[in-house]
C-alpha cells in the first residue's frame, strides 16, 4: 500500500470511530432518567384533568409497547396532533411533555435531573416497552 492510501484508510477508520462514539453517546432510552420529578408532578395534574376520563395507564402501557424502539418525539408529536380527542393540540407544549413524563413514570421509568424537552434531543430518546 502506498503512503496516501494508508493515510486515507487511517483517516476513514478514525472518523468512523469518532462517529461511532458520538452516536453511542447520544443514544438514550426512556430508562435513562430523561424527565424530572417536577414534570411528573405537573403531568399528573394535566393527565387527571385532560386524559384520565378516556385513558387509563393500561392503555398507555400498551401504547408504549406499540411504539417500542421509536423516538419518543414521534409519540409526543402523535399525542399533540390527536389529543385531547375533542380538541387536538389545545394543550400547551409543556403540558404535553409533562403528561408524557407522568405516563413514563407511571409505567416504571425513572426520573432524572434533566427536563424532557421536545426541542432539545427528544428525537434521540428511544421508547422501551414497559
Amino acid at each position: 500500500m502506498n503512503r496516501s492510501v494508508k493515510l486515507a484508510t487511517s483517516l476513514l477508520f478514525s472518523a468512523g470511530l469518532v462517529l461511532g462514539v458520538q452516536t453511542a453517546a447520544q443514544a438514550q432510552t426512556v430508562e435513562d432518567g430523561v424527565f424530572t420529578q417536577a414534570q411528573v408532578d405537573s403531568g399528573k395534574v394535566v393527565y387527571d384533568a385532560s386524559c384520565k376520563s378516556c385513558h387509563n395507564m393500561r392503555f398507555y402501557r400498551d401504547t408504549l409497547r406499540s411504539w417500542n424502539s421509536q423516538p419518543l418525539l414521534y409519540l409526543w408529536e402523535n399525542i399533540l396532533g390527536t389529543m385531547p380527542a375533542d380538541n387536538p393540540g389545545s394543550l400547551m407544549y409543556e403540558e404535553y411533555t409533562d403528561v408524557i413524563a407522568y405516563i413514563l413514570h407511571e409505567n416504571g421509568f425513572p426520573t432524572g435531573d434533566t427536563p424532557l424537552d421536545p426541542d432539545n434531543g427528544m428525537e434521540e430518546i428511544s421508547i422501551v416497552a414497559p
